[in-house]
């Protein structure tokens, strides 16, 4: 990541950055910046666990996937509806059974997330999911 995204403290001044790199034609630099934002926002949140953090990053990807499809800030609440109702683990598996999921990963792939993504949350953490799912 470049010296300039990881100097960004506040997930705002992500954007700002991004709109402003994509303006001068320094797309790679935007996509940091998301990635950033994603990283900063996820921080915010008291996670007990790597896999709880992993999965908080993966369901603000999945809002910049949201925000990047339809032009504005978008907020997943149906999701935070589930990390309220059932916690963080269990809402990323129900999430990740869902059927718009397949239609997150080209967008996250295309931003540089795949990694953040749902399923591969899943794929680094089979154990502790896996017992969740049974």
């Amino acid at each position: 990541m470049h010296e300039l995204v990881l100097r960004i403290k506040d997930p705002d001044l992500c954007y700002v950055f991004a709109r402003n790199a994509r303006r001068k034609g320094h797309p790679e630099l935007a996509m940091q910046a998301f990635r950033r934002a994603v990283d900063l926002r996820a921080e915010q949140h008291t996670a007990a666990c790597e896999v709880e953090r992993s999965a908080l990053r993966a369901i603000y990807a999945y809002e910049e996937v949201l925000s990047f499809n339809k032009g504005k800030r978008t907020r997943a609440t149906g999701t935070w509806q589930l990390v309220n109702r059932y916690g963080v683990l269990p809402a990323l598996l129900k999430r990740l059974h869902s059927r718009d999921n397949d239609e997150v990963l080209p967008t996250l792939q295309a931003m540089g997330m795949e990694d953040y993504s749902f399923s591969a949350v899943c794929a680094a953490y089979p154990d502790t999911l896996g017992t969740l799912a049974a």
